[in-house]
């Protein structure tokens, strides 16, 4: 908490009197124990005043500093003008896994109500078979429905993306993203793309 807070002041304090954010500030919050995602947030809010030589970069490496938030600084600092120009233009922010239900669709419950009823109806001999077929069929009916909702479980993905508007989205997919927090992209027919 006492971070987010830091992170809030820091964000203000740069916006409030139009200090550029610099390879120090960076390096600080980095030492300070602040995730990726929050220094990148931190650099997506700030003007941009960050020396992208390869001194300010080697000094950035030497600083704990990761590739994805160097990549973001070169990002941000190169890109500040055209940045604006580009609607469609955003990062990612975030990527999320998440289990995804199997959705049943009757079918595993009709075969394993069938089929268990065959199985009762067989095991209930003579004297018992209606019983055995009741039983049979409930049985079967409960465990095909759970066969086929555990047959279509999957994943998908999260990706949150801030736009270079101010906007955030979030995207699903059912594919694993190639991408990680901090990569540059580009809305195109509604679907993300690598930003060029």
């Amino acid at each position: 908490m006492k971070r987010l807070i830091w992170v809030i002041l820091l964000g203000l304090s740069f916006s409030a009197f139009g200090a550029p954010m610099t390879n120090d500030d960076v390096i600080k919050m980095v030492k300070g124990g602040l995730s990726e995602a929050t220094v990148i947030q931190a650099i997506e809010g700030a003007e941009p005043g960050f020396d992208t030589s390869p001194d300010g970069l080697v000094k950035l490496k030497q600083g704990g500093v990761s590739d994805a938030v160097i990549q973001r600084i070169l990002a941000r600092q190169s890109g500040a003008v055209a940045a604006a120009s580009c609607k469609d233009c955003g990062t990612i922010t975030a990527i999320r896994e998440i289990d995804k239900p199997g959705q049943a669709s009757g079918v595993g419950a009709v075969a394993g109500g069938v089929i268990g009823g065959v199985i009762g109806r067989q095991i209930g001999g003579k004297d018992h078979r209606t019983a055995g077929t009741v039983v049979g069929a409930v049985g079967g009916a409960v465990a095909g429905h759970m066969i086929e909702k555990k047959a279509r479980e999957g994943k998908t993905w999260e990706i949150s993306v801030r736009f270079d508007d101010g906007s955030s989205r979030v995207f699903t997919q059912e594919t694993h993203p190639s991408w990680s927090v901090g990569t540059r992209v580009r809305l195109v027919n509604g679907a993300l793309a690598p930003l060029q």
